[in-house]
C-alpha cells in the first residue's frame, strides 16, 4: 500500500495515533496542573457571598461577577486530544470518499474514534468510581456494610 495514493489515509492515521498516544499520555502522567485547594474555593465562595450581601442591603445593584476560563497544561492538553481526534476522523472521511485504500481508511477511522471514546469511558468510569465511594460511604456510616 504505497503511500502517495493514500495520503489522507495516512495524514488521518498519523493525527489520530498522535492523538491516542498523547491521551494515553495524559491519563498517565497527569493531570499535570496543580487542582485548587478546598480552602481557597472555600474562601472565594465566602468572600463572593459576603460581597454579594454588603452590596444587597446597602441598595445597591448586586454585579454578577463571571470567572474568567483558566487556561492550564490540562486544558490544553484535553482540547489539543479532541483536535486531533476529529482531525483524524474528518481525513478518514475525506480518504474514504476518495476511494484510498480500505485498510488506510479503517485505520485512520478507528484512531480517532479511538481517542474519543477513550476520554468519554474515562470520563464516565470517574463518574462511576465517585458513586461507588460515595454509596460505600454513606453505608459505613450507617452502619450496613
Amino acid at each position: 500500500m504505497p503511500i502517495k495514493g493514500n495520503l489522507f489515509s495516512f495524514i488521518g492515521l498519523l493525527f489520530g495515533t498522535l492523538g491516542l498516544l498523547l491521551a494515553l499520555f495524559h491519563f498517565w502522567a497527569g493531570p499535570f496542573a496543580p487542582p485548587a485547594t478546598l480552602e481557597t474555593l472555600v474562601a472565594g465562595k465566602i468572600t463572593s457571598v459576603r460581597e454579594a450581601a454588603i452590596s444587597a442591603l446597602m441598595g445597591n445593584p448586586v454585579p454578577e461577577v463571571k470567572a474568567a476560563k483558566s487556561w492550564n497544561i490540562d486544558t490544553i492538553l484535553n482540547i489539543s486530544i479532541s483536535v486531533l481526534a476529529i482531525i483524524g476522523i474528518v481525513l478518514g472521511v475525506i480518504a474514504g470518499i476518495y476511494k484510498e485504500h480500505r485498510w488506510g481508511v479503517q485505520a485512520a477511522l478507528f484512531f480517532g474514534l479511538g481517542v474519543l471514546a477513550f476520554q468519554v469511558a474515562m470520563f464516565w468510569l470517574s463518574v462511576l468510581l465517585v458513586v461507588f465511594f460515595f454509596v460505600m460511604l454513606v453505608s459505613a456510616l450507617t452502619g450496613n456494610l
